[in-house]
């Protein structure tokens, strides 16, 4: 990386630094020993179905940035659910923004802030709507975000809490993870208790759609699970 793409870089992280985004449920911490590589945490937004989730994000810049758009992977992945049409099992982002999704391409105006503001859009209600050709009478449109919503307590809450997934990036936001679980718990068990009231027997959801999705919906066992976490003490 040349020394006018380095500065142009120090410039944004300082910005996201100095200006950050956790009004917005934004979290983003640069790696201390390698220029090119961030990490972001975007909050499931409250009243969604990613609700109190941790979304992790890893950005590898290019030595051509800011006139190429960083490569952007994503982290938050488990028991074989694809949490939205923009974000592969495999980590691949989909943005337009990225220059890896049809739409308003990348240009050296974008920033860190942009591409961060960019990601906590996906995390809303309807994410099949986000697939060309899809509407709400799909017939897995429901069963989707059934499957989200108990995967993103499962997954993006509780493995993250626990650390069965992801224990280094988790422990570079740690503090945030704590905070802002102490917060929410209370939240969180009212949330599950309605849904057990709402589905008292475990069953299985299966779909067709990325291949193949299956998920036992059982929100006593997730409930338990929070009541024993240790971080509620």
């Amino acid at each position: 990386m040349n020394s006018t793409n380095k500065k142009r870089l120090a410039k944004d992280i300082v910005d996201i630094i100095k200006c950050p985004l956790t009004d917005n449920g934004i979290y983003y911490k640069h790696d201390e020993d390698d220029m090119l590589v961030g990490y972001a945490l975007v909050m499931g937004p409250e009243d969604t179905i990613y609700n109190y989730g941790y979304y992790f994000f890893k950005f590898n810049f290019t030595k051509e940035y800011p006139f190429k758009p960083p490569v952007l992977e994503y982290l938050t992945n488990g028991n074989g659910i694809r949490f939205h049409p923009n974000l592969y099992r495999n980590g691949k982002v989909c943005l337009s923004l990225l220059n890896t999704w049809s739409g308003e391409q990348w240009t050296s105006c974008q920033t860190i802030r942009t591409i961060l503001l960019n990601l906590v859009t996906l995390f809303h209600n309807k994410p099949l709507l986000n697939e060309p050709g899809i509407t709400e009478k799909y017939k897995y449109f429901n069963k989707y975000n059934e499957i989200i919503e108990f995967s993103n307590y499962n997954t993006a809450v509780n493995s993250i809490l626990n650390k069965k997934i992801l224990p280094n990036i988790n422990d570079k936001f740690k503090d945030i993870i704590l905070e802002n679980y102490k917060k929410n718990k209370d939240n969180i068990l009212k949330k599950i208790e309605k849904k057990i009231e709402e589905n008292k027997k475990k069953r299985t959801l299966k779909i067709s759609l990325y291949g193949h999705m299956e998920c036992e919906i059982d929100f006593n066992t997730i409930y338990d699970k929070f009541k024993n976490l240790n971080i509620l003490n």
